[in-house]
């Protein structure tokens, strides 16, 4: 009954109105809803006047010979009368739901059960939102210009304040070590050596790298250095520290990259730039540098034991909160040494005098 009720709201019908006891019946047009029937009619004098009756003050009579029988308190002696059964189930209808408790009426059924479809929506939007922008972020850094990454890399670097603290000398030593291992790639790589007591080293976009003199000192041979560089390139020339710094800041990037708005990602970055030292990468992409990287050396002829010396010298330095973004993100140090020394395994090794000369150099500059 109160499906049919609600399925169409407003009826209308045409009745005859008697507007008082032994009147002749005029035509009247109603128009029905939940909370009144409202209906116009015509006069002797042939005058339009407008009535309405309150769903609450009207009863209804389902008479075989005249049909819906509708008369209201407020106007004594006056019905409406309705051909059929329908006005009368209408207003039944309505009256009846009406004296339900306010959960069990349809309309309020209906209102909970469209609340309850408006928030699944909506929670199924936050959810691809969270999930999908992210996505969307790290696929637009596959698509972005070496040249595009540079800039945000750059101004990563100039947010991060560290120009002032980088030695100038031990840079352009660095620097030289690794184009002297002549690595073939489209970015124009720059290290920077930072004096600072923390075990560090990350890649910007675009082709910076940061090294601070406290993992430096940790370091023993060229081959650890090499080690270290090779890791690092590969998060640059793969973009993986671009696809991980866009995955997290999300949206904001993803907006700009949109609107094709390079210069507001920029700042963004720039804003965020404390967010590059502690970068952390999946556990498939820190493989990815350190066999890529481990390829690297082989390429070479470098010891591969680079890696080994590495990360067992970085084990030994401290605690885990000072370990560095590429021990930090992926701390089983053990499963990395066991599979760099699967793939190293044959492999020929030369000592390379120049490498081993600018290393010295490094050591020296401190």
């Amino acid at each position: 009954m109160g499906l049919r009720l609600y399925v169409c709201i407003m009826k209308t019908w045409f009745a005859e109105y008697y507007r008082s006891h032994g009147a002749e019946p005029a035509e009247a047009s109603v128009l029905a809803s939940e909370h009144e029937l409202s209906f116009t009619w015509r006069t002797e004098d042939g005058m339009i006047k407008r009535e309405q009756w309150n769903i609450n003050d009207v009863t209804v009579k389902d008479s075989i010979n005249e049909g819906s029988v509708i008369k209201t308190a407020s106007v004594p002696h006056a019905r409406l009368v309705i051909k059929g059964k329908e006005a009368a189930l209408f207003i039944k209808d309505s009256k009846e739901e009406k004296l339900k408790p306010w959960h069990k009426q349809v309309k309020n059924k209906y209102a909970v059960r469209n609340a309850g479809i408006f928030l699944g929506v909506a929670g199924v939007l936050v959810i691809a939102y969270f999930l999908l922008v992210p996505w969307f972020s790290e696929k637009l850094a596959s698509r972005v210009s070496i040249h595009t990454e540079q800039q945000f890399g750059d101004a990563a670097y100039e947010g991060l304040g560290i120009a002032a603290q980088q030695d100038e000398r031990a840079s352009a030593i660095i620097n030289s070590f690794f184009d002297e291992m002549h690595i073939a790639t489209p970015y124009a790589i720059r290290i920077s050596v930072v004096k600072d007591n923390t075990v560090n080293a990350f890649a910007l976009p675009g082709g910076r790298i940061v090294v601070y003199t406290a993992l430096l000192d940790k370091l023993h041979s060229y081959p650890e250095l090499a080690a270290l560089l090779c890791h690092e390139f590969i998060h640059v020339n793969n973009r993986h520290s671009t696809k991980s710094i866009f995955r997290k800041l999300g949206s904001k990037v993803f907006i700009g990259l949109l609107l094709g708005n390079a210069g507001n990602v920029a700042s963004v970055l720039a804003d965020r730039a404390d967010d590059f030292k502690s970068l952390t990468y999946s556990r498939s992409l820190e493989k990815e540098a350190d066999l890529e990287g481990l390829q690297l050396l082989e390429d070479r002829k470098i010891d591969p034991a680079g890696f080994d010396l590495l990360f067992k010298e970085l084990k030994r330095s401290g605690p885990a909160s000072a370990m560095p973004e590429f021990l930090e993100s992926h701390p089983d140090i053990d499963k990395r040494i066991a599979y760099i020394h699967e793939e190293a395994k044959g492999k020929d090794v030369e000592e390379n005098e120049t490498l081993k000369a600018i290393f010295n150099q490094l050591k020296i500059n401190k």
